[in-house]
């Protein structure tokens, strides 16, 4: 073998090595990279699972570690030439404060901190949080209310005038809402705005047999009923929008203030009958005049889970008219599945 084939083996195989060498330290930075990027993905999901001050707390001061250690990964530069037992220069990563009380803070909203996630052009790590649709400031919950509600007269009825006698107890209202919550002034703030969208059904039970029908005029008016096996109802149905706020009185209770408008879209009066041996289910819709637009205050009080909601319709239960000057109250719990 002549001395310069020799030499370009001796070439290659220098070449070799310190290529071989590179790739090797190229692959572990790249991996370090990858994991920092995912831990950081992971951390930042955890945040929007948990209401808890004291576990956000504790995932910012893991932030606060994640930046400052890829901040160190950054600044790694690869030899341009490692011989094959050359020894790398051990990372140093600057010892963080142990008092957690002067960590700081981060704010996640900003470009900084946007910018340390993605790395410096946006581009390093895999960003894996916009695949998770579950990760969103802004909450939505399947909210289910339920209670007792009756009718207040605002003025006397008229003497010989035939009035319903409504049976608190066995009167109830139910509503399912689909409702959205985002907590104001910051993640630490203890007021939250809530709005949606409410199906609001009114249940009446009657202790005197009677139906809501219309005179001659078209005017509303009660009239007797024969042979009526059980209590009448009356039910009504509206779609509702709630807006309210929400006061964290302490970590145990918090006080809800708001109120809804919605629309009539549902109304029958349910009545039994016993005619010999012949049970028959009446059930007429119409509207006899009632008020088509709902609109009143909410008040909540949730101590320790526990949910006690009033409410007090505003608008009038019909359209103006001499007989009825009816309002709606309604008084009960609500619970959140999710």
């Amino acid at each position: 073998m002549s001395k310069f084939k020799l030499f370009l083996l001796l070439l290659s195989c220098v070449s070799f090595q310190v290529l071989k060498g590179q790739s090797d330290d190229q692959m572990k930075l790249d991996n370090l990279k990858y994991y920092m990027s995912s831990a950081k993905d992971n951390v930042e999901s955890m945040r929007y699972y948990t209401d808890s001050t004291k576990v956000l707390q504790i995932l910012n001061q893991m932030n606060v570690l994640l930046l400052q250690l890829d901040d160190e990964l950054n600044k790694v530069v690869l030899p341009e030439a490692v011989a094959e037992n050359t020894v790398i220069e051990t990372m140093e990563v600057e010892e963080t404060v142990e008092n957690q009380d002067e960590m700081p803070i981060v704010d996640y909203n900003s470009e900084d901190a946007q910018d340390g996630e993605n790395g410096e052009d946006g581009k390093d790590g895999l960003n894996l949080s916009k695949f998770m649709p579950f990760k969103k400031k802004i909450n939505t919950g399947l909210k289910i209310g339920f209670g007792i509600n009756s009718l207040h007269a605002a003025s006397d009825v008229a003497s010989g005038v035939l009035s319903p006698e409504i049976n608190t107890g066995g009167s109830w209202f139910w509503e399912f809402a689909l409702v959205r919550s985002a907590r104001l002034g910051g993640k630490d703030s203890k007021v939250a705005f809530s709005y949606g969208i409410s199906f609001l059904k009114n249940r009446f039970k009657l202790d005197n047999d009677v139906r809501l029908t219309q005179d001659t005029d078209g005017d509303p008016q009660f009239v007797n009923i024969d042979n009526v096996k059980g209590n009448p109802k009356l039910n009504i149905g509206y779609l509702n929008v709630p807006l309210s706020f929400t006061f964290a009185l302490s970590k145990k209770s918090k006080l809800e203030i708001g109120g809804y408008a919605g629309y009539r879209v549902h109304t029958v009066q349910k009545t039994e009958f016993k005619v010999q041996k012949e049970s028959i289910n009446e059930q007429r819709y119409s509207r006899n005049e009632l008020n088509n637009w709902i609109y009143g205050a909410t008040v909540g009080l949730d101590f320790n889970g526990f949910d006690l909601v009033a409410r007090y319709n505003f608008s009038k239960l019909f359209n103006d008219n001499p007989r009825y000057d009816y309002n709606t109250f309604m008084i009960g719990t609500s619970v959140t599945l999710f």
